[in-house]
């Protein structure tokens, strides 16, 4: 129940907060390379910080290491607001990517371990919708009062919301330290595990190079206003999180990887279409339909994943998989500063990133071949 309500709680308020937050920077005088700078410092610092903060809190009492990496999120996105030097956003948006890679680990960790196995799906794919539908409430509030009270403002209501998550931290059943002991691999959690790091280095790649500029995008190509940018985001969000409510009818009716193979697959066409098309309401369709096919299946990644390997390797395994991810966002993030200079610049940006969905995609077939082509895949 609580981890529904810290979902709701930081979900609503990131959203509110990163919908206007690259434009705020825009409006600052920042170029795209700047803001493409601070989005890649901020994932760096996901991938390394956060990384080592997961591989070191098993020798620290875990809730106050989250209340700490709390504090640090809610301080670091305050000073953001107002030091808008791009050297100090850069700086910022390290320890910020690093605090929240940390807080996603260790909610992810003890969520596995609090939930019985054949709960797993359904609790992920509810936490999952709450974050989704909540974040719709975020973008469009976000959208709508930043054409209303500006930015800043907007920006600070969304962080004293954000501190209010402190209030429910005692309530979270937080793991406790676990004593990593040397396992055996079995052949099929070696597949795995080999799925999962590859996997998250390719969509980071693909997604680096135009999900964190999704506003920008948007405006960029059809000068589109602030609310209308925070409805095109909504509704990715609405759309996913229906997305999200059908997880467990999925995985049960067609296995995990066959609704992987098929939401990675059907996304390759999408992002072709997206390199070409240019009408604001066709464009904004696909981009939703693309948002909620990536992300709608993430519970079912996850609980494939998390659920087939040994539980004390869990941070572990998380640490670097974030690490792949991160790290290979924030390089594609660079890259989008140097590729787009213009409104046409974003055809080839999209098109370079559907190579590595389209990689992704075939990688999800080769697991789908070695262990759910002939039955549905039952965990071990």
């Amino acid at each position: 129940m609580f981890f529904y309500v810290f979902t709701a709680i930081t979900s609503f308020a990131g959203q509110i907060y990163g919908v206007v937050y690259n434009l705020f920077l825009r409006q600052n005088g920042l170029t795209n390379l700047d803001i493409g700078k601070i989005t890649s410092a901020g994932l760096w610092g996901s991938a390394v910080l956060g990384t080592f903060f997961a591989f070191v809190m098993n020798k620290f009492e875990k809730r106050r290491f989250f209340e700490s990496l709390l504090l640090i999120q809610i301080l670091v996105q305050f000073l953001r607001i107002f030091l808008t030097d791009p050297q100090t956003q850069i700086f910022l948006n390290f320890l910020s990517g690093a605090s929240s890679s940390a807080i996603s680990i260790m909610i992810s960790a003890s969520m596995i371990v609090s939930t019985p196995s054949r709960d797993r799906i359904i609790i992920f794919g509810s936490n999952f919708s709450i974050s989704m539908i909540t974040s719709v409430i975020g973008n469009l509030v976000g959208g709508t009062i930043a054409d209303l009270i500006g930015f800043r403002l907007t920006m600070l209501v969304a962080n004293a919301i954000y501190s209010t998550s402190l209030f429910v931290v005692k309530n979270l059943p937080i793991t406790s330290r676990q004593n990593i002991e040397k396992v055996a691999f079995t052949k099929v959690q070696r597949d795995i595990l080999w799925y999962y790091l590859f996997s998250n280095l390719l969509v980071g790649f693909g997604a680096g190079l135009f999900i964190s500029f999704g506003n920008l995008m948007l405006n960029d190509l059809f000068a589109m206003s602030t609310t209308l940018i925070g409805l095109v985001m909504a509704l990715t969000q609405i759309a996913t999180g229906f997305g999200g409510m059908m997880n467990h009818v999925l995985e049960k009716r067609f296995g995990s990887t066959r609704v992987l193979l098929f939401c990675y697959s059907f996304v390759v066409p999408l992002m072709i279409s997206l390199a070409f098309v240019r009408n604001p309401v066709v464009f904004s369709s696909l981009y939703v339909v693309r948002f909620m096919l990536m992300n709608m299946v993430s519970p079912i990644f996850s609980v494939l994943v998390f659920s087939n390997l040994p539980v004390q390797y869990l941070p572990m395994t998380n640490g670097i998989g974030n690490l792949l991810n991160n790290s290979s966002r924030a390089v594609a993030a660079l890259l989008y500063g140097y590729i787009v200079n213009d409104s046409s610049d974003y055809t080839k940006l999209l098109l370079l990133s559907t190579v590595f969905y389209l990689t992704n995609a075939f990688l999800t077939y080769l697991l789908h071949r070695k262990i759910g082509f002939f039955k549905r895949y039952e965990p071990v």
